[in-house]
């Protein structure tokens, strides 16, 4: 059998969560003994990088180049698929292109578009829209990461259940480990942040609900006094909405114990993680929640909303959680973190121990059989 995977995705230098699973489960079913009886395709934009060029001698790279920045899916995926289809074609994120082969299996990773439409941009919307209800009419197979994700497609979108399979996703526990203290200090002192410290991971935008951290930050930080040493460290890419996080760090009077990191790379995340006090997770919307489940790997705390699919993916007990919409909980929930060091050891060995459970050879595994048999 001919499976062809679309890999553009994947193939992104600066990854986030989405990119990271399609890199992630691509390079996994490489591993697999039962892949050998089949030949693979991946498909991209650019020559391919980071590993993925590389692998058993019946995976091969199938560039398609296309120009123009946009519409390469839609226009020369599309063509190659009509000209050249595979048996299979498995998109890992939630677009398929206008022409496909026989059989589809496609990712939808959540629809907080539709749940949560205020939060994103009108074409944002109308895209995602389009593409979910096209995924549903025409894919042979949906796959998605969380129970509550495939009840939400099923509710928004009509979608049958027994089209829908779900595969969670995992994280590398190579990487996010516990890590002694000697190994980490010297990256957390090259991005000089200062001990204690609060970590957001992820893009700084509105649907993430970071400006509610700034918020909480400030108000602890009132209640607590001058002198107080914690500060909060914000990591990850701007998007939509990041001017108004913008505006709550320059209106907070403890402005200057906050720190915008950037993007950072998957290493230094992990080191961060291990010696923060705690991860505060305030999502609004999550079909999984990868960045709360690395930081219970790390032994980390974490402080998470109690939303959608999270009490799911991280287990009720190995998280301190608040109402989202509420600051007042946020607040206490940090102060529970920094001033319970017998909770949080508690929380620690629990959340490691859970955590475990969740690895990309399980989702590619997973994912296998549905890609390979019919």
């Amino acid at each position: 059998m001919l499976i062809g995977i679309e890999a553009s995705r994947a193939n992104r230098r600066e990854k986030t969560g989405v990119e990271w699973y399609a890199w992630h489960v691509i390079q996994q079913l490489k591993q697999f003994a039962e892949s050998d009886a089949h030949s693979w395709l991946l498909y991209s934009n650019e020559p391919l990088m980071m590993g993925l060029e590389k692998g058993p001698k019946n995976w091969h790279e199938m560039r398609l180049a296309w120009p123009p920045k946009y519409l390469w899916t839609q226009t020369r995926l599309s063509w190659e698929m009509y000209r050249s289809p595979p048996d299979v074609l498995y998109v890992p994120a939630h677009v398929l292109p206008r022409a496909i082969p026989a059989r589809s299996v496609v990712t939808i990773h959540d629809v907080g578009f539709a749940r949560l439409p205020e939060l994103y941009k009108p074409i944002q919307r109308w895209y995602h829209d389009w593409a979910t209800k096209d995924i549903v009419k025409r894919a042979s197979r949906i796959l998605t990461v969380s129970e509550f994700s495939k009840r939400e497609i099923i509710e928004f979108y009509g979608a049958h259940p027994d089209k829908i399979f779900v595969t969670p996703n995992g994280i590398d526990h190579a990487r996010y480990r516990p890590i002694a203290k000697a190994d980490a200090t010297p990256i957390v002192d090259r991005y000089r942040l200062p001990e204690p410290y609060l970590l957001f991971v992820g893009r700084l935008e509105r649907k993430k609900n970071v400006k509610m951290i700034v918020e909480a930050f400030t108000r602890f930080k009132q209640l607590r006094g001058e002198g107080d040493p914690l500060h909060l460290a914000l990591a990850g890419l701007t998007g939509v909405g990041f001017e108004e996080i913008e505006a709550a760090i320059a209106a907070s009077p403890a402005k200057s114990q906050i720190r915008l990191l950037g993007y950072v790379n998957e290493d230094d995340k992990a080191a961060l993680l291990n010696r923060a006090t705690a991860l505060v997770h305030p999502a609004w919307y999550e079909g999984f929640g990868i960045p709360p489940l690395e930081a219970l790997a790390c032994g980390t705390q974490v402080i998470c909303s109690w939303i959608a699919s999270l009490p799911e993916v991280v287990g009720e007990p190995h998280a301190l959680w608040f109402d989202p919409r509420d600051i007042d909980s946020l607040v206490q929930q940090i102060t529970r973190a920094v001033d319970d060091p017998a909770g949080a050891l508690e929380r620690r060995e629990a959340g490691i121990a859970w955590a475990k459970q969740y690895t990309w050879e399980r989702t590619a595994r997973e994912t296998l059989p549905l890609l390979t048999q019919w």
